[in-house]
């Protein structure tokens, strides 16, 4: 419903598809502003995470400014106001500019660039045993250069500091938008399978949909009003306790409450539960047999390590079960949809004159042939990229062959169960081929090369593709031109990567990376390169006893999938089991039951009626968890000081 102050001849306007060139113009300035937001808040003051949670705290409070802004401006010169196409694509401009400027992705690429000759000495040998394998193309060697980098109170704008950043920086940009860009494309081709065939739930997009679509009936609400207050107190409370210690904090966050003493139960570890309300208000929109399966497997997890502890088995190689079970379940969509896959590689392939299918892509981002084009392409300047690196080629093929179904898997995960966090901790293709091959198989080059990539599948928790694809069904469910979108996600992306790396830059080397920065950027070179180093130092064979764990996880994920479609009673969706392995939803886990239970009893003894009605108290539960871990956030930054973090 919109205002009934609006004039009628911008009615019309506030709900078009078409995207206006100076909302570009805007959405390009917010990008500088939440890539130094991002930076200054995680990787700096290392307060809330912005960007390690599935829906990004900083893209939703910026949504959330804009809509409040708007609607002021709606009452006041209705001519100005931005339409929800404006919105959105700003929005999703946000989104990818943070999976690029977020911890888990230039938090971990700035380490891998910077650390190892900052940190080599003649007592790890790191020069001799692969210095002379890192490309002066996609790192830093100048010593000199990196003293103010990790010192500080020094300037980037140094002839010398320029020269040694520029080749790395503009490598690694190049690498990072082709393949942004490749996944993107990937995307067109799975948009319409699984938004209009399969009818997937899409979780994590209910928020911004809800505030940008009605704002002004959103704002009207009182549920959303009654779950926004509730946190807001809780938030409060907890922000001045971590300010003020004699304060106490409400236990909302993951905390132990208990732990076994006697084997074999103490295999289990610590018991941890948690109460985070965006995750209770997030999970409240996922199916119901998804959001069971996640705690199920959780406490199942838990009792595989008891059950392996009793009859002595010294490991149950629960990561390497991960390992397998996202790989199967990025491999599983691709069988449920063969057919449509099959319509469109006719198409594709079909001569203009004589198409040998009638399936229809003129509504795509492009053309389902350029999208293929622009695949193979990507791809054949990605392998090209990493073997002039360095990689062998058959390596490389082996490492994307494995990165790609991983990356489609967590991308379903997203659209069908969205997870308010994936952690997908060791789900590492370089991992896995040293696994299966050994170390001397490969050598130390091609390990090296694994290093360097390590920063693109350490968590997984800001890959791009399942943004992109949230990004389509908002423009779906807005009426945006799917070109537009699309348009608006490349340019992000370009100027995104770019203006990471300079805010970064420009910060680091007045503030120190090992000096006032209290993030984890000196600890993540330390972890990239260390396990480069045991690999070169204790040389591994094939560990078949690994390769069982990830052979178990590829069939029982299998299995699950294919008693879930073969049985309509089976409860069990192999979704939940792939979320929990590995590190999984540990922290997450007792929120996830909690938000599985209030909405089994609403729906049981109120219907389908309550649930519509309780909704909005659901996503306010997430709406001031958001604002309130951003305010504290930024509060921050303005005092120049750590402060209370709602997540992590």
């Amino acid at each position: 419903m919109k205002d009934k102050n609006f004039s009628a001849k911008y009615q019309d306007k506030l709900i078009t598809g078409r995207i206006r060139w100076h909302i570009i113009i805007i959405g390009l300035l917010l990008l500088v502003a939440n890539s130094y937001w991002v930076l200054m808040g995680s990787e700096v003051w290392h307060s809330t995470q912005l960007t390690i949670a599935s829906l990004f705290f900083n893209a939703v409070f910026t949504l959330l400014l804009l809509v409040i802004i708007n609607l002021a401006i709606q009452r006041i010169a209705p001519r100005f106001a931005l339409s929800q196409a404006d919105l959105f694509t700003i929005y999703t401009m946000i989104v990818m500019l943070s999976t690029i400027s977020g911890h888990t992705m230039m938090g971990y690429l700035l380490p891998g660039i910077e650390h190892p000759f900052r940190f080599a000495s003649p007592e790890n040998e790191w020069e001799q045993l692969f210095g002379s394998y890192l490309p002066k193309w996609l790192t830093v060697h100048d010593r000199d250069a990196l003293a103010g980098y990790f010192q500080g109170e020094s300037s980037l704008y140094i002839g010398s500091h320029l020269r040694a950043w520029l080749p790395p920086v503009l490598s690694w940009s190049l690498f990072i938008i082709v393949l942004w860009t490749v996944l993107m494309l990937l995307n067109v081709v799975l948009r319409k399978q699984w938004m209009e065939n399969e009818k997937l739930s899409y979780p994590i997009v209910q928020l911004p949909l809800a505030m940008a679509t009605e704002p002004a009936k959103f704002f009207k609400n009182r549920w959303m009003w009654a779950g926004f207050t509730i946190v807001a107190i809780i938030d409060i409370i907890n922000g001045l306790g971590f300010i003020f210690p004699s304060i106490p904090m409400l236990p909302v966050k993951n905390h132990r409450v208990g732990q076994f003493s006697m084997r074999p139960w103490n295999a289990m570890g610590g018991i941890y539960i948690s109460f985070y309300p965006f995750i209770v208000g997030l999970m409240f929109f996922t199916p119901l047999d998804l959001s069971f399966s996640c705690w199920f497997f959780y406490i199942i997890g838990k009792l595989q390590r008891v059950f392996g502890s009793a009859v002595g088995w010294k490991d149950i190689y629960f990561y390497e079960q991960s390992i397998g079970a996202w790989i199967a379940f990025g491999l599983i969509p691709i069988w449920l949809g063969r057919r449509y896959f099959w319509q469109i590689f006719k198409k594709i392939v079909s001569v203009a004159n004589k198409p040998a299918t009638t399936l229809d892509d003129s509504t795509e981002p492009v053309k389902y042939r350029t999208a293929a084009l622009g695949i193979i392409g990507g791809m054949i300047v990605l392998g090209f990229f990493w073997i002039q690196a360095g990689m062998s080629l058959w390596v490389m093929l082996l490492y994307f062959i494995l990165y790609f179904p991983m990356v489609l898997g967590i991308t379903r995960s997203r659209a069908e169960i969205g997870p308010p966090v994936h952690t997908l901790i060791y789900v590492d293709p370089g991992r896995t081929l040293v696994t299966t091959l050994g170390t001397r198989r490969l050598g130390p080059v091609n390990l090296t090369m694994f290093t360097l990539l390590y920063p693109l599948n350490r968590c997984y928790r800001a890959n791009p593709m399942p943004s992109q694809l949230e990004g389509f069904r908002i423009a779906e469910r807005a009426g945006i031109d799917n070109r537009r979108m699309m348009f608006g996600m490349l340019l992000a992306i370009v100027v995104g990567v770019l203006v990471t790396f300079w805010i970064y830059l420009h910060v680091l080397y007045q503030m120190g990376a090992a000096g006032k920065a209290r993030g984890w950027i000196v600890y993540m070179g330390w972890e990239t390169y260390n396990r480069l180093q045991s690999w070169l130092v204790h040389p591994r064979t094939p560990n078949y006893s690994e390769m069982s764990g990830i052979s178990s996880g590829f069939l029982f994920t299998l299995f699950l999938m294919l008693m879930k479609a073969r049985f309509i009673w089976w409860p069990l969706h192999p979704g939940g089991y792939v979320l929990t392995t590995g590190a999984g939803l540990g922290r997450s886990w007792f929120a996830v039951f909690i938000s599985w239970a209030l909405k089994a009893i609403i729906l049981k003894y109120g219907g389908a009626k309550l649930y519509r009605k309780t909704a909005p108290f659901f996503l306010g539960l997430i709406l001031g968890d958001y604002t309130l871990g951003c305010l504290w956030s930024l509060i921050g930054i303005a005092f120049q000081m750590p402060t209370y973090g709602v997540w992590h």
